[in-house]
């Protein structure tokens, strides 16, 4: 996630589609990137997306019977003779005390982790720029083991730390926070790809990318069902497993996999990021400027840009509109996991069930993103050469082409929301098959990374691609940490009275968000 200075005042001049764009005349995909043998191209990066989504996926459904069994403890314990926890435990611990606890707890374990990982992406990706891609998946996936141990303590027996858990649990968050978390995992992996990819619209590499996500993410609990009839520490045990396979995971990151930033990249990285401050300043306040810096620098790559047309200039809101959706849409992301608790509260489903309807979400989704997206994109995505979009035609061809794709996809799974709430509480099979239709649009993301990626490139300023993905990080742990909070106050307060309040949030913003990307516009776009 390259996050270099900006260009000097008069390339910031430059007009919208310049046709002079030097910078992309050579696909990076044919740059000298070698670690011994071995050239850095998208394909190594499959594992390490798929084993982190495997590894999350097979423990998503353990950690909401973590919440549940913790919110269960809670709400029993003023009984000092343990009768009404008995009683929650009789009744599944499906009582509306008990989902509106677990909520309050989910979101408190993820505003920490995004609260920590919105200071820490922009951090790390400046480290990474120095220190190579593969820098930043030690850090990621290092954390996602933190993570995971701190689960794995808080549901085993040691009676000391289940007493405390509903305190402890959020260690696990605070670890993955301080490193990044997914904020800094999914920008490295969008930023590795793109340095072994030529320009243009990456809407294609991007989705299946995130098909590979959802893969993961699908494989996980059937990999869970396979495992655990052989333990006799029930759905806990998973949390050991998921850690052993993201060790395995790091020891292939460390050996074998190739670094994409060239050296001379990262040396001039390093150069532009050394420090124009004296480093005589006291710590303390060197430390806070440079939280602060690290916090807001990233995400001023979506201010407007001024831009020149012929004998007038003006401003330039493709990126702040850009921005602006990317936001919304984030914050309505987190009703996913509200979901799958409205989805146990309302049908009593148990893990392994649960479990079931998280896989088929997901594989539903690696189907979009693996066959159905890329052939619609083959068949409408404007044709360009080899070596990438270069032309202001072809620019802005490519750029109308994802914006397009970005807009139906959030309408869509808007409309996936709209029909959760209009259909009838008592059917699962609404309830499926709405959430499997949201699933049907899962292009929104990838095409939005592509969208801002050409967006750049129209206004002349590719070379901040890295920077973009950095900034995306830093929008998704801001999003991440208000948006929990938003959704669990929501659920809360509605889960005994109307438990469909959330989708109707959810539906606002990505209709809000539709909106915003209606009005990107760029020279020969109609």
């Amino acid at each position: 996630m390259s996050t270099p200075t900006f260009a000097a005042s008069a390339a910031m001049e430059e007009p919208l589609l310049a046709s002079n764009n030097e910078l992309e005349t050579q696909p990076l995909r044919n740059r000298d990137r070698t670690l011994g043998s071995r050239i850095a191209n998208p394909y190594w990066v499959i594992p390490v997306v798929l084993v982190v989504n495997i590894a999350r996926g097979m423990t998503l459904s353990p950690r909401i019977k973590v919440y549940n069994d913790i919110a269960c403890r809670a709400v029993g314990a003023p009984d000092t003779e343990d009768n009404l926890l008995t009683l929650l435990v009789a009744n599944g611990c499906q009582s509306p005390e008990v989902q509106a606890r677990a909520a309050k707890i989910q979101a408190s374990v993820m505003t920490i982790m995004s609260v920590l990982s919105s200071g820490s992406t922009g951090l790390w990706s400046q480290r990474g720029d120095v220190s190579g891609r593969k820098f930043l998946f030690y850090v990621s996936i290092i954390g996602f083991i933190l993570m995971d141990l701190m689960f794995a303590l808080v549901s085993g027996s040691i009676s000391a730390i289940t007493r405390r858990g509903e305190v402890l649990i959020l260690l696990g968050p605070a670890f993955e926070g301080i490193c990044g978390g997914f904020s800094v995992f999914n920008g490295v992996f969008h930023a590795y790809i793109s340095d072994c990819t030529p320009h243009g619209s990456r809407s294609r590499i991007f989705s299946a990318m995130q098909g590979i996500v959802f893969v993961g993410r699908a494989f996980g609990p059937w990999i869970a069902g396979l495992i655990l009839p052989f333990t006799n520490f029930g759905p806990y045990a998973l949390f050991y497993f998921s850690m052993t396979i993201q060790l395995a995971l790091l020891v292939y990151v460390i050996f074998l996999l190739p670094e994409s930033l060239q050296s001379r990249e990262r040396q001039s990285t390093q150069l532009d990021h050394e420090p124009a401050t004296p480093t005589s300043s006291p710590v303390p306040k060197n430390l806070i400027r440079k939280f602060t810096h690290a916090l807001i620098s990233p995400i001023t790559i979506f201010r407007p840009r001024t831009i020149h047309d012929g004998i007038s200039s003006r401003k330039d809101y493709s990126l702040t509109l850009l921005g602006s959706a990317m936001f919304l849409y984030i914050n309505a992301t987190a009703v996913y996991q509200l979901k799958y608790m409205y989805g146990q509260h309302t049908y009593s489903w148990d893990s392994v069930q649960l479990g079931y309807y998280m896989s088929l979400i997901w594989i539903t989704r690696a189907i979009n993103l693996l066959i159905l997206l890329p052939v619609l994109i083959s068949y409408f995505k404007p044709k360009t050469p080899i070596t990438g979009a270069s032309t202001p035609e072809s620019i802005a061809l490519e750029l109308q082409f994802d914006r397009r794709l970005a807009r139906a996809s959030l309408s869509v799974e808007a409309l996936g929301d709209i029909l959760v709430i209009i259909a009838p509480t008592s059917s699962q099979l609404s309830f499926i098959a709405a959430s499997c239709l949201s699933s049907f649009t899962s292009g929104g993301n990838p095409a939005l990374h592509s969208l801002g990626a050409v967006c750049l490139q129209a206004l002349g300023y590719s070379s901040e691609t890295g920077r973009l993905f950095g900034a995306v990080g830093v929008l998704n742990a801001i999003g991440h940490s208000i948006s929990p909070g938003i959704f669990a106050a929501t659920y809360s307060n509605t889960v005994s009275t109307y438990p469909k309040t959330i989708f109707c949030l959810a539906a606002t913003l990505l209709i809000s968000a539709v909106t915003l990307l209606g009005g990107i516009r760029t020279r020969g776009s109609r």
